[in-house]
């Protein structure tokens, strides 16, 4: 058995619902990861039969952050480990991941679910197909923040302070806990004081609208 490992995978939220639940899969069969690894198709149906009452959903594989319960994992799913989660919407870290991860998806970003795991075979003919992995954990990845927040210039009015503002103001009318509210509704504030100084650098070089939000980024990882 291999040591234990993780592995992130982008792009694969499927929906999201108001009562905590994110369908999802966790991982993808027949691609060639990062890792140079490829999943094989039923690789994780032994572990899910097997394990899966033991299995948990955590934020950033930090076992000490619960962020909720898997009430579906489908091994049999051609695509890949499809789940279906229940966030603890009564955790203000599980609240304020799943309002993150909601936003991301409403605008086009990615989000990033990551598992933990052991490989236990892998094909004798080719090394690089994993044909049966021990699941641990899958993880909700906060690592996003500092990289995915900064590429946000997809988002048309983002070349201005005002758009800056409109992503804040997304943000602030969603379901997040009482402190991060806050902290949101302190940066919308200031910058509505006086946003020429900040308009006026963008008018000048409007590329460092990513830099703008590179910056805020930095703060919005320190929440998560």
């Amino acid at each position: 058995m291999d040591d234990f490992l993780v592995k992130s995978i982008s792009h694969e939220i499927k929906s999201i619902g108001d009562e905590g639940i994110i369908e999802a899969y966790a991982n993808v069969y027949d691609f060639e990861d990062s890792d140079g690894d490829v999943s094989g198709v039923g690789s994780f149906k032994r572990t899910v039969n097997n394990n899966g009452k033991r299995i948990r959903v955590l934020k950033d594989h930090r076992d000490d952050v619960l962020l909720g319960i898997p009430k579906k994992m489908d091994a049999d799913d051609g695509y890949g480990l499809f789940t279906v989660s229940q966030f603890n919407l009564e955790k203000q870290v599980s609240k304020d991941m799943f309002s993150d991860i909601k936003l991301l998806t409403k605008e086009g970003l990615s989000a990033e679910l990551s598992i933990g795991y052991w490989v236990m075979a892998r094909d004798r003919k080719n090394p690089k197909i994993i044909t049966e992995y021990k699941l641990k954990e899958y993880s909700f990845l906060s690592s996003w923040a500092a990289n995915e927040l900064s590429r946000v210039t997809g988002i048309k009015s983002i070349k201005s302070v005002y758009g800056v503002m409109e992503l804040l103001t997304k943000m602030y009318n969603l379901n997040y806990s009482d402190p991060k509210l806050r902290q949101i509704e302190t940066i919308l504030q200031s910058l509505s004081k006086d946003p020429s100084d900040l308009q006026d650098t963008l008018k000048s070089d409007p590329i460092d609208g990513t830099k703008i939000i590179t910056e805020l980024s930095t703060v919005f990882a320190k929440w998560t």
